[in-house]
């Protein structure tokens, strides 16, 4: 395995753990930066990791107990107002949901890390209303990028 961290004085972050690299990180730091001011709340610091499936899967039965890889994980260590989390991400996943979705992967991709940011400002998908709810704030900032 290896790392690529670029780094930069961001309080958002990208650690690449994979081959893949996201291509717009400036925008994409602006745009959920404009998220989390909309929604009231001051960020710390959000850590996005890209991972492959057997780390997603490996962190999803240790902290979920679900044996399975996913698109998104979030571990919120926020307080208050604070947003302040890392949110680890699997690209693999991402594109086969696209694909099944008939959805373009980078639309699906910036729905991916959006959703993991929604959570951290308070939104949940539990139950069908949620759902419906995240889906609509999704939708509605993804305009906006």
């Amino acid at each position: 395995m290896f790392v690529v961290v670029l780094f930069n004085m961001s309080n958002i972050g990208f650690f690449y753990h994979t081959a893949f690299v996201l291509e717009n990180e400036a925008v994409l730091q602006k745009w959920l930066k404009t998220v989390v001011g909309a929604e009231k709340k001051e960020l710390l610091q959000v850590e996005y990791n890209f991972v492959d499936e057997k780390e997603i899967t490996k962190l999803n039965k240790t902290h979920l107990g679900h044996n399975y890889p996913t698109d998104v994980l979030t571990f919120d260590y926020s307080g208050g107002n604070q947003v302040h989390a890392e949110i680890f991400v699997c690209e693999q996943v991402v594109k086969s949901n696209a694909a099944e979705l008939n959805e373009p992967f980078l639309k699906e991709l910036h729905r991916v890390v959006l959703h993991g940011l929604l959570h951290l400002l308070g939104y949940n998908d539990k139950t069908s209303e949620e759902q419906k709810n995240i889906r609509s704030l999704e939708d509605k900032y993804l305009k906006e990028l």
